[in-house]
C-alpha cells in the first residue's frame, strides 16, 4: 500500500526517553514516599501520558504532589537523557523525500515533544505534532488522528500509523488506519506477533523496504 500520510508515536518509536522518563518517575516517587519502580515495570505503563503514569506509580492520593515533582525535573533533564532510536533520522528524511507528509501524535506533554524533536533536529521533517493538550481526547481516543488527517487532507486508508506497543494498534484501529509496529519499545518482537495481527518490524530502518521504496 502506498501511504501518502504516516502517523508516528513518539516514546519508544521515533526516541529512546525511558531512561529519562525512569529518572523523573522515580524522583517523584522517592518525593511522595513511595519506593522507585525498576526500568522494566516503567516501560510497562508508559504510553497514556504523565497522569496515568502517576497515577499508577503513587496512587490518586499523592498524585497531584508527584506530578509536579516529575515536571519539575523532566522539565530539566529530558534533553540529557533522551536520544533518537538507530537510523530514525535519515530514515525521516527518506520518507519525506518520497513525498510523504509526516506527523507525529503522542499522549507526551506537547511542550516537552515539541522541546526534544527540536533539540535532536527533526522536528522540520514533521508537517504538524500532535500532544494530549492540541485535542479533546488523549490516544487511544483517535481524536489526534483524525486532526491530523484533515492537515493532511487524506482519507483514513491513505495514512499509516506507526508505534511499538498494543495501545498503537488500538489508537490505529478506532481512527480506523493501518499500523506498523516497531520492536524498539517495551515488548519485542515475538511478544508483539504473539499477541497482534498488525506487520511487526524489527527496526526504523525497515520502514521503506517495508513501504517498497527505492
Amino acid at each position: 500500500m502506498n501511504y501518502p500520510g504516516i502517523i508516528f508515536d513518539m516514546d519508544g518509536t521515533l526516541v529512546d526517553s525511558f531512561h529519562a522518563i525512569q529518572g523523573s518517575l522515580a524522583e517523584a516517587m522517592k518525593g511522595v514516599g513511595r519506593t522507585p519502580w525498576d526500568l522494566e515495570t516503567t516501560k510497562q505503563h508508559v504510553g497514556r501520558g504523565i497522569e496515568y503514569l502517576i497515577e499508577c506509580a503513587v496512587g490518586e492520593e499523592r498524585k497531584d504532589e508527584a506530578v509536579k515533582i516529575f515536571r519539575r525535573d523532566y522539565g530539566e533533564t529530558c534533553l540529557d537523557r533522551t536520544g533518537l532510536l538507530p537510523s530514525v533520522d535519515e530514515t525521516l528524511r527518506a520518507l519525506k523525500d518520497s513525498g510523504r507528509q509526516l506527523a507525529v501524535a503522542t499522549n507526551k506533554s506537547l511542550g516537552y515533544t515539541e522541546r526534544i524533536l527540536e533539540h535532536l533536529e527533526v522536528k522540520q521533517h514533521f508537517t504538524c505534532v500532535f500532544g494530549p493538550e492540541s485535542v479533546a481526547r488523549p490516544k487511544p481516543h483517535p481524536d489526534m488522528i483524525r486532526a491530523i488527517l484533515a492537515i493532511f487532507r487524506l482519507p483514513e486508508p491513505q495514512c499509516l500509523y506507526v508505534g511499538d506497543m498494543p495501545l498503537d494498534v488500538e489508537t490505529a484501529t478506532h481512527a480506523g488506519l493501518d499500523c506498523l509496529l516497531l520492536a524498539t519499545g517495551p515488548y519485542s518482537s515475538e511478544q508483539l506477533r504473539q499477541d497482534l495481527s498488525v506487520p511487526v518490524l524489527e527496526g526504523f530502518a525497515e520502514i521503506p523496504g517495508f513501504l517498497q521504496i527505492e
